[in-house]
């Protein structure tokens, strides 16, 4: 069975299934049963659904309708909406749990995706963040690396990355395209990060950053600020933007009185 077999029998599903007696609206019976229908995979990522019109008539509501439907799906992510182009299964959430020093290789790789870096830049520089904490002094030289982190072969992270000048000669690109960063630097470099700190801010891409994410400018992303320290001494910097439409963080919270505390 073809993709549009596939989705021409699940619009032909949902449409047996639409009840207008019960409680639940329609826009809503219509959205949880696209939801379920992307959930069990009958609706695979990148699946165009019909114009609004067309699907409309084939679930025998209005175009309002509809259209409520597939707006709440788009905000829940679900469903991604191009201007002039049409409606689509939305590639799903890459979601990064917080509390403790975590990797994106690591993350990807047990969420069954496929990272890869490719590396743009590597230079020595003077920079007015970096040098001052990195080295001490804010004409120091500093490594400074720019990578393209990809997901499935697609860009997804544009990172900046500051390291200690003595890095330089024991990094090749070779292996900064292949190897998650703290391993490499813990086997050449003699550095094991310990701890760091991290600022999570949503921003919106210049027109370079966008051309580099394969994304609109203009469009959200997550400014992700890093501090890396190998016991007291700060070792890293790493600047990263990652595209704001496929990307999620996690956090439990927990505390003993949590549910007495005033919101």
């Amino acid at each position: 069975m073809t993709q549009q077999e596939r989705r021409d029998a699940v619009v032909a599903d949902i449409a047996a299934a639409l009840d207008p007696t019960q409680p639940l609206p329609l826009y809503e019976q219509i959205a949880q049963a696209l939801q379920r229908a992307v959930q069990s995979g009958a609706l695979p990522p990148g699946t165009a659904l019909p114009p609004e019109p067309e699907l409309a008539r084939r679930l025998g509501v209005s175009r309002q309708t509809v259209h409520q439907a597939l707006r709440q799906l788009a905000r829940r992510g679900v469903l991604t909406r191009r201007r002039g182009v049409g409606t689509f299964v939305a590639e799903p959430f890459i979601e990064q749990p917080l509390g403790g020093l975590y990797s994106f290789v690591r993350t990807l790789t047990a969420q069954g995706r496929r990272p890869g870096t490719r590396l743009l830049g590597q230079r020595l520089t003077v920079d007015e963040r970096a040098s001052p904490l990195l080295a001490g002094a804010p004409d120091a030289l500093v490594l400074e690396l720019s990578r393209l982190r990809l997901v499935d072969d697609e860009p997804f992270v544009l990172e900046t990355v500051y390291l200690p000048a003595a890095c330089a000669d024991r990094l090749p690109r070779e292996a900064l395209a292949e190897a998650p960063l703290y391993e490499l630097l813990r086997t050449r470099c003699g550095i094991t990060v310990t701890h760091a700190e991290e600022t999570l801010q949503p921003v919106t891409l210049t027109r370079t950053q966008a051309a580099l994410l394969g994304l609109p400018a203009g469009a959200p992303a997550f400014l992700v600020e890093r501090t890396g320290f190998a016991g007291e001494q700060a070792v890293e910097l790493r600047v990263s933007l990652i595209r704001g439409d496929r990307y999620r963080f996690r956090v439990r919270l927990e505390g003993p009185d949590l549910a007495a505390q005033p919101e």
